[in-house]
């Protein structure tokens, strides 16, 4: 007997989405943005925004993937470099790190969270110091909306001097101590593929907490034109 096909997150539509591909259609707005892009935005900047922790930009991309792409760019990410990631993740979460030409480096996971474990992070950081390897950046992700150990996590980065990208592709609206994931390091990424928490089929947004990073985001993307 075939058993029934269980879905990890169905896709969840609203009932509008053809009047809004229409209405795109009929005003002529089909690349690369239009009205709709920089409303999104501000929306999910109001939605990331805490009490203490204003989100003063999001970015809308192609992709979660290419959001953690733009992330290693903006951090310095480069050939020969290593960038720390987890065991336990999607594959898209170490392919941008290959793209720029880095080598991942696989930190293993923890039962309590199903994350990057900060013991292993620090025994990691400690052993690729002492053979001269440059670690670049640090990847810490939320698996399946599950929040990492990021205080923890965050502070033994900090101690090595090493910058942290959130990937919250799973976790949009997902919160630690009140603080929605993605907004603790200095970039987070979320996804909206079709089995995400929201989803607009394909896309992605990087989320820059602090200043300094919207003008390098929205240039690399839109290959130096600015914004459309």
């Amino acid at each position: 007997m075939a058993l029934p096909r269980l879905y990890l997150s169905p896709p969840h539509l609203g009932g509008h989405e053809l009047n809004y591909v229409a209405k795109a259609l009929a005003d002529g707005w089909v690349a690369p943005a239009g009205p709709h892009l920089p409303a999104f935005e501000a929306e999910l900047a109001a939605a990331l925004t805490s009490a203490k922790h204003p989100v003063p930009h999001v970015v809308a991309l192609s992709s979660g993937t290419a959001a953690l792409h733009v992330a290693l760019r903006l951090v310095g990410v480069g050939a020969g470099d290593e960038v720390i990631c987890p065991t336990f993740t999607f594959v898209a979460t170490a392919n941008p790190i290959v793209y720029q030409g880095a080598t991942p480096v696989f930190v293993d996971s923890e039962a309590q969270t199903w994350n990057m474990c900060p013991d292993s992070l620090r025994e990691a950081l400690i052993d690729r110091r002492r053979k001269g390897k440059r670690v670049a950046a640090i990847i810490v992700v939320h698996l399946y909306g599950m929040p990492a150990r990021l205080p923890e996590l965050l502070a033994v980065a900090e101690e090595f001097g090493v910058p942290v990208i959130e990937d919250a592709a799973e976790a949009l609206g997902a919160t630690l101590h009140g603080r929605p994931l993605g907004t603790w390091a200095p970039l987070g990424i979320i996804s909206f593929n079709g089995n995400k928490i929201i989803t607009t089929s394909g896309g992605g947004a990087l989320i820059a907490p602090r200043k300094g990073h919207p003008a390098p985001a929205l240039y690399l993307p839109t290959q130096a034109q600015g914004p459309a």
